[in-house]
């Protein structure tokens, strides 16, 4: 299975708490440079940074990547019922538009807007560096779990939630993800989350 495949496999089984609905203004606080093109107050009920992922009421980022840029699938997107596109650049396509300087700068304070900061509600340690990080995370997952807390763990090795595991292909997921796994352990009781950092990771703004 691609690391592809395997990701979205993941994401159809994760259970979580029931997905939000925002307006697109209110996902915009952190942005205050943003630049709107048309209804702000059209309503969000998804983040996504692939097309495929599209579903009525999406706001789907335009991510630039190595290989492909998501301003070339946003007319897919479109088609599939985004509701708004977050984009480097305006797009000819009839749709509420935000323009950022960097989209994927710009997906992780629109995610976590979406799923109302998570991470506030959480102890949140991260972990980063060459050697060590897995290990490391382990360590303070068990720290927290003998403090009689209930741990989250984000790593190589996967995510746990509690004492549930949930298989995962990244070390750090991209945003989105990444806001909806801290939202389900909220919704779980959880009260600290030990998170290894890649450096590919911090440097994607993830």
């Amino acid at each position: 299975m691609s690391r592809r495949a395997a990701a979205e496999a993941v994401r159809s089984k994760v259970v979580g708490p029931s997905p939000p609905v925002r307006t697109l203004r209110a996902l915009l606080a952190d942005l205050p440079s943003a630049q709107v093109r048309g209804d702000a107050s059209v309503l969000i009920s998804s983040v996504c940074y692939r097309s495929s992922e599209v579903r009525p009421g999406a706001l789907f980022a335009c991510v630039p990547g190595s290989r492909s840029d998501g301003h070339d699938f946003a007319a897919e997107a479109a088609l599939r019922g985004a509701a708004a596109l977050l984009v480097e650049r305006f797009l000819p396509i009839e749709l509420p538009q935000v323009r950022v300087e960097r989209v994927r700068a710009a997906l992780g304070p629109v995610a976590a807007a979406f799923f109302s900061h998570p991470s506030r509600r959480l102890r949140m340690v991260g972990v980063t560096g060459t050697n060590g990080k897995t290990t490391t995370t382990h360590l303070l997952a068990s720290i927290f779990r003998e403090r009689g807390w209930r741990a989250g763990f984000i790593g190589t090795t996967g995510v746990r939630i509690d004492d549930r595991a949930v298989p995962f292909p990244r070390t750090t997921p991209e945003a989105p993800d990444l806001q909806r796994l801290l939202a389900e352990m909220v919704e779980a009781g959880v009260d600290a989350v030990a998170m290894e950092v890649s450096s590919h990771g911090l440097d994607q703004h993830r």
